[in-house]
């Protein structure tokens, strides 16, 4: 990066400034725009309107300077075409200041007067002079042509002059300079890039032997040093939370598994001992009764234990490969109401419902689940001549589902269990305690969020956000479940 100044400075001054391709192209600008004044003072040099047109248009069309000087050394033809600024002389612009890049007029303002220069001189004695000068310490160049002619107003000189700011070229110059400093500079910066790099890789290879040591006992508590430079404190932080995150997901599966055996250990201890008492001889036809009725209620206990489970870890999966579609929640939540008013088991509660359409995308037969888990769970609280009250709105791009009864509540201490699996606030501890963990993942699952209010005494509410379609749209879900 040092070095790339000084052969910026070379390349630049041998593509865009003092190459024999710059010089060319001025030149020939200048004898075009020459020769055509030229033919035309020879036509007819007495129309000086005539003249100073024809003369001007050819100025214009070659964007030179031109002018026609008499026997006598006076100008009586001066058009200036040349163009004042170009995108390069604006770039040019950088390297000068505020004096701002040398023009032609700069030029003719510190030059001899037209007819004492030498190209003027050597026109009148051989009839033509054409060249190219570098002025004003070499930053401007000066592109000529002087032409001799006998018209019928006498002899005439017509000259045209072109010129190109050599802007790179000034910078060109102090090359050598530039360079001596950037041979010293760059010594520095080795130097000082060699610390950097121990400074940087350092603190990696010490981030990286820590990280390594995690995966042979990634669950040890040990968090890894933050020491460092702050970008590499930030990376080891996140390396953290990750292991946080693993840490605690690792202990939700082993809370899963002790969960799991203690529920499956009663059901199979009564299997188990039916088995027993059936292999002591002939039963009593009370007591095979008594045993079958055991067995059949702790097989159905096992089926819909296997089952909500396997329900649940595919739900916290994501409910990966289901199919999703459009679904009205309204007409969903509307048609399971009116089921559950007809249901002879409820005829003693009151169902409330106030649905506005509101479209999701999902898996139909799961959001049934895991609302019609929601409507159960009110149910059994509400309790004779309760009621059961839902509500369906679309707010701020979510479609907003409450589902609230007018039972006892929730005790306070119990609130932030409520969600978790084999917890139950039921009378007598009836139910698996799976049904609002399961609830809870499908609404996960689908990019949503439940959340609980229970004032003491004033029932309980279940709120729902799922992530509205609109116009066909699926929207982000906006996370407002804090204001519940």
């Amino acid at each position: 990066m040092l070095a790339l100044p000084v052969a910026a400075l070379f390349v630049a001054s041998r593509i865009l400034d003092g190459t024999d391709e710059t010089i060319r192209r001025n030149q020939e600008r200048a004898q075009r725009g020459a020769e055509t004044a030229r033919a035309v003072v020879e036509t007819d040099d007495r129309d000086w309107s005539a003249l100073r047109a024809a003369v001007d248009a050819a100025s214009l069309h070659n964007q030179v300077r031109v002018r026609v000087i008499d026997a006598d050394g006076r100008v009586i033809v001066d058009c200036d075409h040349e163009p004042a600024t170009s995108l390069r002389d604006r770039i040019g612009e950088l390297f000068w200041g505020p004096e701002g890049p040398p023009t032609l007029r700069t030029y003719e303002e510190a030059a001899l007067p037209l007819p004492e220069r030498p190209e003027i001189r050597r026109a009148l004695a051989d009839g033509r002079d054409d060249g190219c000068v570098r002025t004003i310490n070499g930053t401007l160049l000066v592109c000529h042509t002087a032409i001799r002619t006998a018209g019928p107003g006498g002899s005439r000189v017509v000259v045209s002059q072109k010129s190109a700011r050599l802007a790179f070229l000034a910078l060109y110059d102090v090359r050598y300079p530039v360079l001596k400093y950037t041979l010293y500079m760059l010594l520095v910066g080795l130097l000082v890039a060699t610390w950097l790099v121990r400074r940087m890789v350092a603190p990696l290879h010490e981030l990286r032997h820590q990280v390594l040591s995690r995966a042979r006992t990634p669950l040890s508590g040990e968090v890894i040093d933050l020491r460092g430079p702050v970008e590499i404190a930030d990376v080891a932080g996140a390396f953290n939370t990750l292991l946080a995150a693993i840490a605690e997901r690792n202990r939700r599966n082993h809370d899963f598994m002790t969960d799991l055996v203690h529920e499956l250990k009663s059901p199979v201890a009564v299997v188990l001992t039916a088995a027993d008492a059936m292999r002591e001889g002939p039963l009593a036809a009370s007591r095979a009764e008594r045993l079958g009725r055991a067995l059949l209620e702790s097989g159905r206990r096992l089926d819909a234990l296997v089952t909500q489970f396997l329900d649940l870890a595919r739900a916290e999966a994501g409910l990966p490969n289901e199919e999703r579609a459009e679904i009205d929640v309204a007409e969903l939540l509307r048609g399971m109401v009116d089921a559950m008013r007809i249901d002879e088991r409820h005829s003693g509660l009151r169902f409330e419902v106030d649905a506005a359409p509101a479209r999701v995308l999902g898996i139909a037969g799961r959001i049934e689940v895991a609302l019609r888990n929601l409507l159960d769970n009110a149910v059994s609280f509400a309790g004779e001549g309760g009621a059961v009250v839902t509500r369906v709105r679309a707010v701020e791009g979510a479609c907003e589902i409450k589902v609230s009864d007018t039972g006892p509540g929730i005790a306070p201490e119990n609130v932030h269990r409520i969600f978790d699996r084999f917890f139950t606030d039921r009378p007598g501890g009836r139910g698996t305690g799976l049904g609002l963990a399961l609830t809870k993942a499908i609404v996960e699952a689908h990019g949503g969020s439940i959340a609980v209010v229970s004032p003491p005494g004033q029932g309980a509410m279940f709120t729902i956000r799922l992530p509205l379609v609109s116009h066909g749209v699926h929207t982000q879900l906006v996370d407002v479940s804090r204001r519940v």
